[in-house]
């Protein structure tokens, strides 16, 4: 099982897009197969700030899921939204 999780600081200008195309990223990315959980939120006392977790059930899933179309024009939207440049961790865990 592969487990990322991290965040981003967005533009405070560009919330409100972030949350739009967010929540369709994050329903495309949900539907793919090996995925366990794929959340995007907002860390309370900080609005700017986006949380990722997501959960595969292999490491190969999380590949596929990079190589992804969907992932590519959300790297690329996100990374225009960005204030900061983003922080992830990924681990590999046995269940």
């Amino acid at each position: 099982m592969r487990i990322v999780h991290g965040g981003i600081t967005v533009d405070p200008a560009q919330v409100a897009e972030v949350e739009a195309q967010g929540a369709a990223f994050q329903k495309l990315c949900a539907e793919e197969a090996g995925c366990v959980e794929y959340q995007l939120s907002w860390k309370l006392g900080e609005p700017e700030n986006l949380r990722l977790l997501e959960i595969w059930d292999t490491a190969e899933d999380h590949e596929t899921h990079k190589t992804q179309p969907h992932t590519a024009a959300w790297t690329t939207f996100i990374s225009g939204a960005a204030a900061a440049p983003p922080k992830f961790t990924q681990y590999d865990a046995e269940i």
